[in-house]
């Protein structure tokens, strides 16, 4: 079969070396088009990056005898080759990376100008103009010249060089522990212990020193333990299903249920304590989805599900009136106790989550502060410095996805080509935002061939999942093919409006530092299930075609 021959596999990725070359050559001529050129040397930079991607290659099929699908590897590559394609993109622009995007622009625009001129004026216009029928606007070749800020050490010492590597050692370091069944073993014992000394100290930090749902930059702070929180909570649920699965009513002893309705209380955490949607999304669906696939009964899901709703609308009934009674004058409560106590559901959710399903609902109008307490603040702020709450609104909110949304609808079925939109206006276009610079300068087609890789890499890893003999492995595999896809799902569905914009990355495609680790050591535990599959699949097939 071709998911188990490295030859095709490497004649995939030469086929994505390759058409990645094209797409450099061609980013750095549309920037030469508009007076300033790509740096060559990062081009060659993130070129060179696709040898390692092979010597992790043959260090599996030569080295480990890797029997595994190889797929799951080749799209991994593919999306992270996109991604490498964009940041370059975004990166050498001096629009994008400019303290000053007016000025940048205008230099752009004035050197398209001057082309225009200089090669699309006939004669007469020439000589009308300048007195010369040909007459040649003289450029700023120096604004061609590629751009002397990326030397060769910068490069070799730049960070964006550096993490894919590490993120590749991550890979093989994962696939080899894994494969392993004392290791397995280890980890399914210890999974408890695992998560509850990874996850609790990391959240305290996480809740103390991060910002607007950002820590240490602009790292989400659950991306470093997701690892560790899918270890344990697929060890836990292996250790336990069979005592999930005796129910009365539908229901487990509550000696059992108690500590899994904890476990559900953990999305709720990045939820209140950093007003992150998007973690919630994924973690709370990650919950379901191995609840299901550990208890097989539909109905306990339910149940399950309907708890933690429970669970969080009194969490946020609790938050909201302590918020409310702290927040509000007596004289106002005593005044009005009905509008006091119909405001505790609304208090109770953090302000910037209300940011966030506002934006999706009412993009283009500004809040009301006399109606929406949670902006009050901003416009509060916003009128102390002499702006409208219009101006506010738009310039801190609206204008990122109300940008990336025109930037997907320009890029149409073909795409305004690599190197010609504009997704440099967006300011983070390189991360959250990805999606929208790719379907611009890409179109329909570009969007549509990453959206194909995240679904050919998902069905790969829910077969591992159903190949897999053991439950912890099988867990395990269903847990990271739903992490990366729910993770790719809420990326995109924000992007293009369909769910609010939560800040979570594209997996393998973003720009960042713990996503790209993260998902590559995912990526290795699943080549690592893939492989034991493998391996017990052939052992079972020379065991019945054996003689006797």
């Amino acid at each position: 079969m071709m998911r188990n021959r490295p030859s095709s596999h490497v004649l995939l990725l030469l086929l994505t070396a390759a058409l990645s070359l094209l797409a450099y050559i061609a980013i750095w001529r549309s920037g030469v088009i508009r007076g300033f050129a790509p740096s060559l040397q990062l081009a060659v930079r993130d070129i060179l990056l696709f040898i390692p991607v092979f010597m992790t290659l043959i260090w599996l099929s030569r080295r480990k005898r890797f029997k595994g699908d190889l797929t799951l590897l080749t799209v991994a590559v593919v999306l992270f080759s996109i991604g490498q394609i964009l940041q370059y993109r975004l990166f050498t622009d001096p629009e994008y990376s400019s303290g000053q995007k007016s000025a940048a622009r205008l230099e752009k625009t004035n050197t398209l100008r001057q082309r225009y001129v200089n090669d699309y004026y006939d004669a007469e216009k020439k000589s009308a103009l300048f007195g010369d029928p040909n007459y040649k606007i003289p450029l700023d070749n120096s604004r061609e010249e590629t751009d002397a800020y990326w030397t060769p050490w910068r490069i070799a010492t730049s960070s964006s060089t550096w993490i894919p590597i590490i993120a590749l050692l991550f890979l093989c370091a994962a696939f080899n522990l894994v494969r392993r069944d004392d290791v397995l073993l280890w980890l399914q014992r210890h999974s408890l212990i695992i998560a509850v000394v990874t996850s609790i100290p990391f959240a305290i930090i996480a809740i103390a020193y991060s910002s607007g749902g950002k820590f240490l930059g602009r790292t989400t702070p659950w991306e470093p333990v997701k690892v560790s929180f899918l270890l344990g909570y697929a060890g836990i649920l292996a250790d336990q299903y069979r005592n999930l699965s005796q129910t009365r009513w539908g229901i487990p002893r509550l000696r059992f249920l108690i500590p899994f309705l904890v476990i559900a209380l953990l999305p709720l955490v990045p939820f209140f304590a950093l007003a992150d949607f998007g973690q919630m999304l994924v973690l709370f669906g990650v919950f379901l989805t191995l609840y299901l696939v550990a208890v097989k009964r539909l109905a306990q899901v339910a149940i399950a599900g309907v708890a933690t709703m429970m669970l969080l609308a009194a969490a946020v009934v609790l938050i909201g009136t302590w918020n409310t009674f702290r927040e509000v004058p007596q004289s106002a409560v005593s005044v009005s106790i009905p509008e006091t106590l119909k405001s505790i559901p609304s208090r109770g959710i953090p302000r910037r989550i209300h940011q966030r399903f506002y934006l999706w609902t009412s993009l283009g109008t500004a809040p009301d502060p006399d109606n929406e307490w949670w902006w009050r603040p901003n416009a509060d702020a916003a009128e102390s410095r002499g702006l409208s709450n219009d101006d506010a609104w738009y310039n801190s909110y609206a204008f990122q996805p109300s940008q990336a949304l025109f930037g997907v609808s320009d890029g149409r079925f073909w795409g305004k080509g690599l190197g010609r939109g504009f997704p440099e206006i967006v300011p983070i276009a390189d991360s959250d935002f990805i999606y929208a610079a790719i379907a611009e300068e890409t179109g329909l087609i570009g969007g549509v061939i990453v959206i194909a890789g995240f679904v050919v890499l998902m069905l790969a890893g829910l077969r591992v999942a159903i190949d897999a003999r053991d439950n912890f492995t099988k867990l395990l595999a269903a847990g990271i093919t739903t992490a990366l896809g729910l993770q790719a799902l809420v990326n995109i569905g924000g992007v293009i409006r369909m769910i609010p914009m939560t800040g979570i990355t594209l997996p393998f495609i973003s720009h960042g530092g713990w996503s790209l680790l993260t998902s590559f050591t995912m990526l290795g535990i699943l080549l690592a299930i893939s492989h034991r599959n493998a391996l017990v699949e052939s052992t079972q097939n020379v065991t019945r075609t054996s003689p006797g």
